[in-house]
């Protein structure tokens, strides 16, 4: 899909999927790290025994598809080599502070006067602009303000955040977005342009719920746990079972008193339905009732589903068409047999390691195109001879000195 076109990666942490995103459409993504490695390097977990800069499972994660080459462009001659990579690049993507890249003669108004049809996306906390534009930001900050903590975890607890950099994973998502808008755009025009995506603003948008609750109700739901806001009360979403937990919950209408009716009636067949055989169904709507009553109906199924197994559950679910569904952990998913028959999980081969470590698949499948990992993660500057010395004309020596006085 993006074959023939060219990226120059020089994210960190905010930017990682961005790149990997456009290698997996077929883009040649190049990752420009500083000499040394780029630092998201250092973040574990680890192949082996220890860190180590080649073997971060997180940095073999956000960056399989992509080419690698050092190069210090805080340094003029670095600087000028990178203005080099940009004649013949689609695409530059970064994530530095605002303007970092202006003070090195770097900035997009800079090398769209050597490459008028580049195209940089900038990703930082805040964007480009605005009284934030300076501040820095990690993932958990940027998540607290943008109101998605306030309305996760439970109420008697403190706010939580997602697991594990969703903040970062939604701007590169984002990012990928836009920059493929940008190309749109170019194909049009044939002028490329800078997209500006903040992290901030990638957060709040996942709020698409609240804003419009608050814009007709005035009112704010707290953090409501494992619960749903259901009219007057709330229902549970998790429940125990036998040997972990499943999914399900209560809902109003025709369609879903039929599936609880199904519940019920597997519930008095094994003698567990109780109260719920005296309730009238027909008339019922699971808004209209407190938390107390709510309460009361989800006492004797959970004592259900504690009898019986996920894996039970689950088999009951698809033959009533109940959307219970298994709380998964990620042994679950990598057996999962739908997954292995779409051919999810691919086998990336990393001969440093005398072994290949499996990965998860693209976004979609595509009946026109391979959206398969064609590369492994890059070890540092793996391809500095095939961009420098094969493309840009330096020697051997001239790579030596380079690497010598630090430039590579």
């Amino acid at each position: 899909m993006l074959e023939d076109l060219r990226v120059l990666d020089l994210t960190d942490e905010k930017g990682f999927l961005c790149g990997k995103i456009l290698a997996e459409l077929g883009a040649e993504v190049i990752k420009i790290e500083r000499p040394g490695g780029e630092p998201g390097r250092s973040r574990g977990p680890f192949v082996g025994n220890g860190p180590h800069p080649e073997k971060s499972l997180y940095w073999l994660a956000y960056n399989s598809g992509k080419k690698s080459i050092t190069l210090n462009i805080e340094l003029e001659e670095g600087a000028r080599y990178l203005r080099q990579l940009v004649r013949s690049a689609d695409f530059l993507l970064e994530s530095f502070p605002p303007h970092y890249l202006t003070q090195l003669g770097l900035g997009y108004e800079d090398l769209s006067k050597i490459n008028p049809q580049i195209i940089v996306t900038s990703i930082s906390p805040f964007g480009q602009t605005g009284p934030y534009k300076d501040f820095k930001a990690s993932d958990i900050s940027v998540m607290a303000m943008s109101g998605l903590m306030k309305i996760t975890g439970y109420m008697d607890r403190s706010p939580l955040r997602f697991g594990f950099d969703q903040s970062y994973c939604l701007a590169g998502a984002q990012a990928a977005i836009g920059t493929l808008f940008a190309l749109h755009e170019r194909n049009r025009s044939g002028q490329g342009q800078q997209v500006d995506v903040s992290v901030y603003e990638c957060l709040t948008l996942a709020n698409y719920w609240e804003p419009p609750r608050w814009e007709f109700e005035q009112r704010l739901v707290g953090r409501l746990g494992d619960r749903f806001s259901r009219g007057k009360g709330s229902t549970r979403q998790v429940w125990r079972c036998k040997d972990g937990y499943v999914t399900w919950t209560m809902m109003g209408g025709k369609i879903e008193m039929q599936r609880l009716r199904a519940i019920i009636e597997q519930m008095n067949r094994e003698g567990m339905a109780g109260y719920l055989k005296t309730v009238d169904l027909d008339n019922a709507h699971i808004s209209k009732l407190s938390d107390e009553e709510i309460e009361r109906w989800e006492e004797p199924i959970q004592a259900f589903f504690m009898k019986h197994t996920k894996k039970e559950l689950e088999q009951f679910s698809n033959e009533r068409n109940l959307t219970l569904c298994v709380i998964n952990d990620l042994v679950d998913v990598m057996d999962t047999e739908q997954l292995a028959e779409r051919g999810y999980w691919k086998d990336i081969e990393y001969p440093e390691f005398g072994r290949a470590i499996k990965s998860p698949g693209f976004l979609f499948q595509s009946s026109e195109i391979d959206t398969s990992i064609r590369l492994k993660a890059p070890s540092i500057g793996e391809h500095n001879s095939d961009i420098f010395e094969k493309e840009l004309g330096l020697s051997i020596e001239e790579l030596k000195e380079l690497n010598h006085r630090g430039v590579i």
